[in-house]
């Protein structure tokens, strides 16, 4: 979320207090102006005839208005993932609302009784919360006076102002999707993710549809005005009124509200517009001032903790790719049952290869839950046939986006017809002088010279689900070197656990001898066959077959890569993505494809692909 940044000189933070009040007076001075004698004398006999049934109704509608106003904290709090109770996170939101839009200062006096009712609350997480409900109702309220003028148009708010609205709106959602992060100097903030959104354009209709009603309820009999009338005469006012800051948007309210309604008679708008100050800012006040005599108690744990991946972890997963977590920004959710490796590419929540322990149907289902709370999407990506085979009996649909090609250290030789072009490119690295070593202490500058040269030819490494060149990182897998003349023109590391050696990163000068990469993975299958590894992966290649075979071959993915790991006669693994419908597995791949193209260059990030090969563009 992000707020406007004032300068911090005493001048400057005179005028953005002063500012409000100024502004409040200014537009009671033309309000008054243009009122006529009747309007005011009226007013009392216009408040006197309101009903107990409109009462009855508009202080229902008041009610369900703040109960919306209060799932805006709920959603608030499960994105900065404070662990806050939701019926304490409800209740703060209501109170601080409350609060705030009657004395003014909203987000100042809203983080303020945020941070008196919730005990585990910083006030810095509650003046993030207070400016995310801000923004993010400005933003609802976009929504709201995009369908209104769509569906109702007016002389008030047209069509075209309407479908105005909804583009933008719409804007608003992609910018959302495309930068979930964006970094501002030391400062990286996260933006509201689509489920997020989504669940604030919901409550942004519920809350401003039952204030409108509330108002509505409370004009005075026979002024025969359609609901449909003063609905978007009275959103209008409130984003005058909010974007003024004045204490209850006083002025701006009032000022707007009387032109959008020049065939009311003044006396009833006004009669309107105090009994609703009465009913939904006067009396929700009061009881908000109530609630802070007597904060929340402590919150307590919630049953799923998060927590960063440890080395321990990696060691002992069952898959050795999983060792990314080390460079991906990732984490792990842990319950009781199971822990799991998780990425958070910006919409998804999204477990990545497979748990580190526990059973696959609590893994899905710690996954799902845990992703609803951070108002994220679900996503497994890359699992093996077995958890794709438990999700799909639950209901979770499958798309087989990858085959991992593993062979067994222990039985690799290379005799045989199916090894006849891997023998032929070792003999040629052999000719040409090249030796290969396993690295301990590794020459960090001639490994940095080969890596950027090889992103000089082949672009800027991608990420996310794909290692990048990074000391610290490499400093946890084994790394083997080929050395020309004692020069090193080529390496190539591999992700180590107790079960499995998994190839990451392929790098190489240019030009450097054919089979240099084909001696380099050689050397590597023979060492986990002399540490007793039991399988070497070579990473993966798009399926054969389906929907994703398809993609990787209109966007002309390296023939030549395939070519190179096939020479080693590997078996394919398929590997599969999952999500609990088409719709979110679409939008998850979407997201993670995204993250992939477009890593957060401050993270280590790269891509596995060697520069013999063209530059793969597929998935």
């Amino acid at each position: 979320m992000f707020t406007l940044a004032w300068g911090k000189t005493p001048a400057t933070v005179c005028l953005r207090h002063v500012m409000p009040f100024f502004i409040g007076a200014l537009c009671l001075w033309i309000v008054q102006d243009q009122l006529t004698p009747d309007s005011l004398t009226g007013l009392g006999a216009a408040l006197s005839n309101l009903t107990f049934k409109q009462w009855a109704v508009a202080g229902l509608a008041t009610t369900a208005s703040f109960w919306a106003l209060g799932r805006y904290d709920v959603i608030l709090h499960q994105h900065l993932r404070t662990d806050c109770r939701p019926r304490h996170a409800c209740a703060s939101g209501v109170a601080a609302i409350a609060i705030g839009q009657t004395i003014g200062l909203g987000v100042l006096s809203g983080a303020l009784v945020r941070w008196r009712l919730v005990p585990d609350l910083s006030l810095v997480q509650a003046t993030k919360i207070a400016t995310g409900v801000a923004v993010s109702f400005l933003s609802g309220l976009v929504l709201c006076l995009g369908l209104m003028g769509v569906l109702f148009p007016s002389d008030v708010l047209s069509f075209h102002q309407g479908l105005f609205c909804l583009i933008f709106f719409c804007n608003i959602g992609l910018l959302c999707f495309l930068y979930p992060k964006i970094r501002l100097g030391r400062s990286i903030f996260r933006g509201p993710s689509l489920r997020m959104l989504g669940g604030i354009a919901g409550l942004a209709l519920i809350d401003t549809f039952c204030a409108g009603v509330a108002l509505w309820c409370l004009m005075p009999s026979g002024t025969e005005l359609p609901l449909v009338a003063l609905m978007p005469a009275y959103m209008l006012a409130l984003g005058a009124a909010l974007l003024s800051g004045t204490p209850g948007g006083v002025g701006p309210f009032e000022l707007v509200l009387l032109a959008a309604l020049p065939g009311i008679p003044q006396a009833e708008v006004l009669c309107g517009i105090v009994a609703f100050r009465l009913i939904y800012y006067a009396l929700p006040f009061g009881l908000a001032a109530c609630m802070l005599l007597r904060p929340f108690t402590q919150s307590g744990h919630s049953e799923i903790c998060r927590r960063d991946v440890h080395e321990r972890d990696l060691k002992k997963a069952p898959r050795a790719e999983i060792g990314l977590c080390r460079q991906a920004d990732a984490g792990v959710i842990a319950s009781r049952h199971v822990s799991l490796p998780v990425l958070r590419p910006g919409q998804s929540l999204c477990l990545l290869f497979a748990a580190l322990g526990g059973a696959t149907e609590a893994a899905l289902a710690t996954l799902k839950k845990q992703a609803h709370r951070e108002m994220l999407f679900p996503l497994v990506y890359k699992a093996d046939g077995r958890m794709a085979a438990v999700a799909t009996k639950s209901g979770w649909r499958a798309l087989h986006v990858a085959d991992d090609l593993v062979l067994k250290p222990s039985e690799f030789q290379t005799e045989g017809r199916a090894f006849r072009q891997l023998r032929r490119k070792l003999r040629q690295a052999e000719q040409a002088g090249l030796s290969i070593e396993r690295g301990t202490a590794l020459p960090w500058k001639e490994l940095a010279q080969v890596d950027a040269d090889w992103q000089a030819r082949q672009g800027r490494a991608r990420g996310m689900t794909m290692g990048q060149f990074c000391p610290e990182y490499l400093s946890h897998q084994g790394v083997f070197l080929a050395r020309l003349k004692g020069r090193v023109v080529a390496f190539a590391s591999f992700h180590i656990s107790t079960d499995e050696w998994c190839l990451d990163l392929m790098r190489a000068n240019a030009p450097v001898p054919d089979g240099t990469m084909h001696a380099l993975i050689t050397a590597a299958i023979d060492a986990a066959d002399e540490a007793g590894v039991p399988q070497f992966c070579l990473a993966a290649l798009p399926p054969e077959r389906g929907p994703i075979a398809w993609l990787a071959a209109k966007s002309g993915y390296s023939t030549g890569l395939s070519q190179f790991k096939k020479s080693f006669n590997p078996k394919r693994s398929p590997r599969y993505a999952l999500a609990p419908s088409w719709g979110l597995l679409a939008l998850g791949l979407g997201d993670l494809l995204r993250a992939v193209r477009r890593p957060n260059r401050n993270l280590s990030h790269n891509h596995h692909e060697n520069n013999e090969f063209a530059r793969a563009r597929g998935v």
